[in-house]
């Protein structure tokens, strides 16, 4: 299951909801905060509309996008029908910048990142216990962030299996 996948993490953060972003002294380092932030921020949603296994919560397109925003929303809907809810998160995070495009002036941003989701688990809607005896853990993520627009939005993303970070 999908959201088995994704199942794990810990409690809900807040993370600047994205704006346009100014013209920057050092576009470089604008591009590295915006797209980090970008990227919590979509987790942060993530786990906020997965207390309720809300796919059509608003706030999933704050910080994603095209087939990021639809991974989300399929594994909301799936948790919807299937009577799951994700509770404890968001996951820990800690993201590293693999790449900037173009060098001078990024508007696109690779991230990789390894995921700690021990805590956002599976619960049961209808009564509040686990769905299973699945842990969360680490699992290697990698996250493809894109400014359009003037905003930070993470477009893509994959998380590999828990232990593979």
């Amino acid at each position: 299951m999908v959201v088995a996948a994704l199942a794990g993490c810990g409690t809900s953060t807040a993370y600047p909801l994205p704006k346009p972003t100014a013209p920057s002294a050092d576009p470089v380092a604008a591009a590295r905060q915006d797209s980090v932030a970008a990227y919590k921020g979509m987790w942060d949603d993530m786990a906020k509309a997965g207390e309720t296994a809300n796919w059509n919560d608003p706030t999933l397109a704050t910080h994603a996008t095209d087939s990021a925003l639809d991974v989300l929303v399929n594994i909301l809907k799936s948790d919807d029908y299937h009577g799951p809810m994700l509770k404890g998160g968001p996951p820990t995070m800690n993201p590293t910048i693999t790449s900037m495009e173009p060098a001078s002036s990024p508007t696109v941003v690779t991230l990789k990142d390894c995921l700690q989701s021990s805590k956002w688990l599976m619960y049961r809607k209808s009564t509040g216990t686990l769905w299973d005896n699945k842990p969360g853990g680490n699992r290697a993520t990698t996250a493809e962030v894109v400014q359009s627009q003037g905003m930070w939005k993470v477009v893509a993303f994959s998380s590999d299996a828990i232990g593979t970070c």
